[in-house]
């Protein structure tokens, strides 16, 4: 007699994730592709991502005196790489002057690099929570994509997306 054994995905889409389990999810699945990711995962890792960019290119330079360092520019992905749509624009009078403004401009740009990938792969697993599929986020080297992306990423989740909850491991096991 045969039988199999399926293991599905490790985290499937936490409809009610509290923000400490949304940014868990977010960083336990960096490079994970496959799967889904709910509204309130992908949302909170959105609304994460802005207030440490305000905090950082905003608040902390301000806060130290020196003048702060321009727009917060947000994107289907978080922000930095494919950003483009300015959430809030302040323009300074040049660069930062102090040490703590300049640690800000340099911590906000390394946020942007350490949190792109993952930024991508969420929003995939997004995607694929209301059943369409991750290369929809390829919209983002369109003009207006990445409007288009956060409109998508609002839609409710499809019971079809399950199929994007591809087995991580499928065995015959034989007795």
């Amino acid at each position: 007699m045969a039988s199999t054994t399926t293991m599905t995905s490790p985290t499937p889409p936490s409809p009610d994730a509290s923000p400490l389990d949304a940014l868990s999810r977010f960083v336990r699945n960096t490079f994970l592709l496959q799967g889904r990711a709910s509204r309130s995962e992908y949302w909170w890792w959105m609304l994460t991502n802005v207030i440490v960019l305000v905090m950082l290119r905003i608040v902390a330079p301000l806060l130290a005196g020196d003048s702060p360092s321009g727009e917060v520019l947000i994107g289907p992905f978080g922000s930095g790489f494919l950003a483009d749509l300015s959430l809030l624009m302040l323009y300074p009078s040049g660069g930062p002057t102090t040490l703590v403004g300049t640690i800000a401009a340099w911590a906000a740009v390394s946020w942007a690099v350490l949190t792109f990938i993952p930024g991508v792969t969420v929003a995939v697993r997004r995607l694929h929570d209301s059943n369409l599929s991750g290369w929809w986020a390829l919209l983002a080297l369109a003009p207006l994509g990445q409007l288009v992306l956060l409109i998508l990423a609002i839609r409710r989740p499809r019971l079809e997306g399950a199929r994007f909850d591809s087995p991580l491991t499928s065995r015959s096991i034989s007795r």
